[in-house]
Formats: structure tokens, sequence, C-alpha cells
């Protein structure tokens, strides 16, 4: 993912010798923008760098593998987030960090891969309780402005932790101009659902009229994905959630639709850490909690006072764009049922082994056998 952090490929210009000077964020109301630095390098005359072989002899494909690889975003192993917050959870225990140096190579690996980081990687959002010190963490707005429209147009994925009455208050949006979002996820962590706090009952609104609006708006959606995550203790209200989310329609034109993709929804349990109980309902119980333990133990941390206990449980859904017309009624395909396997025949009824691999590296040690 790519955390709202002011990412480098935003704020840094790269000029004609290859070194790096900050600019100034780009203000959403100017009327004109400053040209894209891809687009002075591509007027101008690219060295094709026939001497090395990276670009001379290396395939296409296997150099933006290199790139896809080199420009991905990793865990940070030197900021971790603390495992007692709200943030923290599966796929979210560092702080993402994305190495951009590969851009300040040569102007022709900066036309190769100046969009990569952008597109390959999610740019994550929580709306409200988000991790320290993380600009435009809860302000995709911003965030999204200080893109160029090169760069609007080549994200792929977004995802917000949106807290419920947060997604329920949505409508619509005007959103960054050039902007386009294949793919969006919203989480609902255990924590996100109405009156979690005193145990109260899992309740989601439907789309329609409500927040499906605000969905409508978010320009070339493809595909919507709904992550769903409560205690344990509700897990029977969780299925009954998700059955109900199955029949959801959220209409974007028309004629086209987001429905449900008719997969089975796929589940995921982890333990979250005690202070996100339910039972320890508010932060001042939790608070009273940790000065009680430390007055009698100086030297309990956080991981001895609340224990890594909490199950917690999560259901993913997924909706894609359809044509559905007027007169579409969505359906739930259960997924087909798992065959068994087939019998395995005797040894001595079983074809030969030509074209396995162990023939195969037969077959190429005597082709090259070195000759004596």
């Amino acid at each position: 993912m790519v955390t709202p952090d002011a990412p480098p490929y935003c704020r840094y210009d790269i000029d004609a010798v290859g070194s790096i000077s900050q600019i100034a964020p780009q203000n959403p109301t100017m009327t004109s923008l400053p040209e894209p630095l891809s687009t002075r390098f591509s007027a101008s005359s690219i060295h094709p760098q026939p001497q090395s072989p990276f670009f001379a002899t290396l395939y296409p494909e296997l150099r933006n593998l290199i790139f896809s690889l080199a420009l991905a975003e990793y865990d940070d192993p030197t900021r971790p987030y603390v495992k007692h917050e709200f943030y923290y959870r599966p796929g979210f225990e560092f702080a993402g960090k994305i190495d951009t140096n590969l851009l300040l190579t040569c102007r022709l690996v900066y036309l190769e891969t100046h969009l990569v980081p952008v597109a390959q990687n999610e740019h994550v959002f929580w709306m409200h309780r988000a991790p320290p010190e993380r600009k435009f963490a809860s302000d995709h707005n911003a965030y999204f402005a200080r893109m160029t429209p090169e760069q609007r147009g080549a994200v792929q994925h977004v995802r917000f932790f949106t807290q419920m009455f947060w997604l329920e208050g949505r409508r619509g949006q005007k959103w960054a101009e050039g902007l386009t979002v294949p793919k969006l996820t919203i989480t609902l962590r255990h924590s996100d659902w109405t009156s979690w706090e005193t145990g109260a009952p899992l309740h989601i609104d439907g789309p329609a009229d409500r927040w499906g609006r605000w969905i409508s708006t978010v320009p070339g959606l493809q595909e919507l994905e709904l992550e769903l995550e409560t205690v344990e203790t509700k897990k029977e209200q969780h299925v009954e959630r998700v059955r109900d989310a199955l029949g959801w329609k959220f209409l974007m034109t028309s004629e086209h639709s987001l429905v449900h993709d008719g997969a089975a929804p796929t589940h995921a349990t982890w333990l979250g850490s005690s202070r996100m109980s339910p039972g320890i309902q508010k932060q001042r119980r939790a608070q009273a909690l940790i000065g009680n333990r430390r007055r009698q133990d100086p030297a309990a941390t956080l991981d001895d006072i609340f224990p890594f206990d909490l199950k917690l449980d999560v259901r993913t859904l997924k909706f894609v764009l359809k044509f559905t017309g007027s007169s579409y009624q969505p359906v739930y395909l259960p997924p087909a049922p798992s065959l068994p396997p087939p019998p395995v025949p005797p040894a001595s009824t079983r074809p030969p082994t030509t074209g396995t691999r162990p023939a195969v590296a037969n077959r190429l040690a005597r082709i090259f056998r070195p000759k004596s």
C-alpha cells in the first residue's frame, strides 16, 4: 500500500543532470500546472543507453519486472506500528516505504518507471484513528491534488479504513481532475461498527440512496472490495450481514452497476490486542487498567497488560462492474462443490514419466554432457 505520507514521487523533481530538488506542493486552485518532467524528457533527446546490458540485451518484460520489484512498497522495520492501536492489523504492522532512488539513475529509467510507484501500490487512507505522523492520512482530496494529472490517471487501487458513521454519511463527492480508481477497498474494522464499545448488534445500512451515491462518484471504478471485521463472539451476526450484502447493487450509470461477483466471500481470522476488546469499552477504562497495573509493576508493558487473545473474524466480498440495464436482479451463485481427487492407478499401470521434470532433466543432461 502507499501510505499518504507526501510520497516522494509527488514531492521531488529531477533536473537534467539527475540531482534532486524539493518543489512546492501543487495548489489545486491553480489554473495552469507546470509541465510534467516526463513530458520535458520525452520532448528532448534521450540517450538510448546501448552500452548497458540492462537496456541492450535484457527483454523489456524482464526489465519491467525488475522495476516493479524495486519500486514496490515494503515494511519499514524502523517504524513499527503500536500493536495495541486501532490502525494495527495484518498487513499494517509497520509504516510502508518506497525507495525511489532508481528514478534518479538516468532519463531513460525515469521515463520507464516514473508512474510505477503510483500504479502498482495501494493508496491508503484512514478516516479517523490514523497512524501518527502521516500527512494526508485522512485527507484524500489534498493527497491527490498534489499529484500531476498523469499520476492521477495511473492510480489503480485506493483503500479506505472507515468508521460506520463516516461511511453512512457519504452522499457524493467531487474528485480530483483526471483521477481514476479502478479498484476501491473499504475496510470496516471491529471498532468501526456503531456502538461497538457496548456490544451493540452489527448493523449497516444498504447503499441505496445513501453511501451508494458516494460509490457512484468514484471515477473509473471497476471493482469494489468490501472487507468486514468483527469479534468472533458476533460471528453469527457477521455471517448474516455479509449474506445481506451479497444482494447489494451499486448503480454507476443508467445501464451499469457494481454487483456481487458470484464468488463465495473469503474468510480469515487473526488475534488482536485485548485493549481493543468491547469489554474494555472506552479508552478511559483502558487507561485505568494501565495505571493500576503499572502501580503494581512499574516495568509492566502494554504486552503484559493486554494479551493478544482478541479473536477477530474477517470476511471479504467483491463487487464488479456489469451491464445490468433496468431489469437486472443480482443473484448470488454459490461455489461449485469440490470433486474428490481421481484414484491413483497401480504402479504397474501408470504411464511412463516422459515429459515430467525428471525425464526432462535426464534428457537435458544427455544433451549438455561434456564431450570426453
